[in-house]
């Protein structure tokens, strides 16, 4: 009898243990998703990447001659970066089901669903809305075209406006008169 209740006992502790790991890894898979949808759909002038610390840009005068929203779709980063977070969460949690081969099958087979989810996850939400311009220069007439996101600060800019492009090996854009 005590011997059937120790067993009792130990297969309780067994199951809480494991409920309480399958809970962990459903939060962390809840927290990476949270993660995923904190992302903004407007850019802002204020942010700056890494990458353009200590680089010039030539700064072109010119005036829109013409303007259209494009999608802009996640970067193959973005989409890398949700695809092994993906695989590491669903890895994680099919490790917690099954025991021997089959929680290694189990374990593979999350985390090749989790990779896909991820990288899916990362696709869909690093889409933002953008414009392509072509930025005519004031002093040769030549024109530029510019595709950039549309900035919180600025809004979609239209045909007509006059400003400056600021032209660099990491990238281009333009910006109205007064910003």
């Amino acid at each position: 009898m005590a011997s059937r209740l120790a067993r009792a006992a130990e297969t309780d502790a067994r199951k809480t243990h494991t409920n309480m790991k399958k809970t962990y890894i459903i939060a962390l898979l809840a927290a990476g998703l949270l993660g995923f949808s904190s992302c903004s759909d407007m850019a802002s002038l204020n942010s700056m990447s890494a990458d353009s610390l200590g680089t010039a840009a030539q700064v072109i005068p010119g005036t829109v001659v013409s303007a259209r929203t494009v999608q802009v779709e996640a970067s193959s980063e973005d989409k890398n970066l949700g695809m092994g977070l993906g695989t590491a969460l669903g890895a994680g949690a099919g490790s917690l089901l099954g025991r021997g081969k089959g929680q290694i099958v189990s374990a593979v087979g999350f985390g090749v669903v989790g990779a896909l989810a991820g990288r899916g996850v990362a696709a869909s939400m690093g889409k933002t809305k953008g414009q392509e311009l072509v930025v005519r220069a004031d002093a040769d007439k030549k024109q530029y075209r510019v595709i950039q996101p549309i900035y919180s600060q600025i809004g979609a800019i239209p045909v007509g406006t006059h400003g400056h492009l600021q032209y660099a090996d990491k990238g281009s854009k333009f910006l109205p008169d007064g910003f």
